[in-house]
């Protein structure tokens, strides 16, 4: 009788130590990946140039996993940022905006393949957590200064704070107006600057925004060192080597010239598995071409659709218009000939892009900080 009491008492006590939580408030932000997260939640692990270009992320969604100093987590999406070399580069000019290259990770073979096509660590060095609900928002900023006193005023939104927390080598960055706080560990990081979409450049103190960004690019191709620029010629319809838009097939696109040194990427929904979009980069050359996916097989390389192409740097191409347009062009002069042309465009003040409806799509020409014209993006 004693034996079976106890193998219930010892049953209960891993079942309760099996639900324990995560507390993200505790980590020293160097813990091997496993430590902080479980195969049996939905993991996806890869890329997201909005929420951070320069380091590999791993989201947790919906898990009932965390807490943050005793605030319960449960439905908030969790993100670990994680060091990557690959991505040290100018990630978002080269994946054109908002990209998003998420893939389900579902064991420690699919994590560890992943992390070596990154040269990524092994090991987490921040946490972004989502902050839902004004409650949670309000809730956590109480835990912050209760424990590292009122944060410094974030100049780049309304109601962004920050702490350089340097006892315990961590930078805090709340931002309700974004839904999200982020706690890096800074040992390797800048100790005067930070940058990323929801802060804006934070300077702890002199901070040099120009060396600063070349750290975070230093891997980034210069234009001068590329080699076999592949050739590129946009018709007056905005098409591109006799690949029209919206009815090119990607079967058409991999039997072609054009298709050199691409690579076949998915964009996969997290929740359904299916196939959201089909891409094919050539990061080498910032030129990318991206696919409607079949509803019925995105197998099938005959019932996927061009649906738009982004060259972002036309120093890295050998890029020619059938309408005159030529590398370089200033802004003024790219607007007279397209008044010229006859080709009607969205005048944006202040801006270093050009709009312009071709329908079903827009095409955008875009121009460096010299105003030059530098690349374009049809989708």
């Amino acid at each position: 009788m004693k034996k079976i009491i106890s193998l219930a008492v010892l049953t209960l006590f891993f079942s309760c130590r099996s639900q324990e939580k995560i507390d993200l408030a505790t980590l020293n932000l160097n813990e091997p990946i496993e430590k902080v997260s479980s195969f049996d939640d939905a993991l996806r692990i890869g890329v997201e140039t909005v929420e951070y270009p320069f380091s590999l992320l791993l989201e947790v969604e919906k898990s009932k996993k965390y807490r943050f100093d005793g605030i319960d987590l449960e439905g908030q999406r969790i993100i670990f940022q994680i060091d990557a070399e690959k991505l040290k580069t100018d990630s978002i000019t080269r994946f054109g905006g908002g990209h998003i290259d998420l893939k389900p990770v579902k064991n420690i073979d699919e994590l560890n393949a992943a992390l070596k096509s990154y040269d990524a660590e092994s090991k987490i060095y921040g946490i972004r957590i989502e902050l839902k609900t004004p409650k949670l928002q309000t809730d956590i900023l109480k835990k912050l200064e209760a424990k590292y006193g009122k944060g410094t005023k974030n100049p780049n939104t309304d109601h962004g704070l920050y702490w350089n927390v340097k006892a315990q080598n961590k930078f805090i960055f709340y931002a309700p107006d974004y839904s999200r706080l982020i706690i890096l560990n800074n040992t390797d990081l800048s100790k005067s600057c930070y940058w990323d979409v929801m802060n804006g450049l934070i300077d702890f103190g002199g901070c040099n925004n120009e060396k600063y960004m070349a750290d975070l690019m230093k891997n980034a191709t210069k234009p001068e060192d590329v080699k076999e620029k592949p050739t590129i010629k946009i018709d007056k319809n905005w098409n591109i080597n006799d690949l029209v838009v919206g009815k090119a097939t990607e079967e058409d696109f991999v039997k072609s010239s054009t298709n050199k040194r691409f690579e076949r990427m998915t964009e996969i929904d997290g929740m359904t598995g299916k196939t959201n979009e089909i891409y094919y980069q050539n990061n080498y050359h910032d030129f990318y071409f991206y696919f409607t996916a079949s509803k019925g097989n995105p197998d099938n390389q005959r019932e996927n659709f061009i649906n738009g192409y982004a060259i972002n740097d036309f120093r890295k191409v050998d890029i020619s218009f059938e309408n005159g347009l030529k590398p370089g062009l200033k802004f003024e002069e790219v607007l007279k000939l397209l008044e010229k042309l006859k080709i009607a465009y969205n005048p944006v003040d202040f801006a270093n892009y050009i709009e312009i409806k071709t329908s079903p799509y827009k095409v955008t020409l875009n121009f460096n900080d010299s105003m030059l014209l530098s690349g374009m993006f049809v989708k």
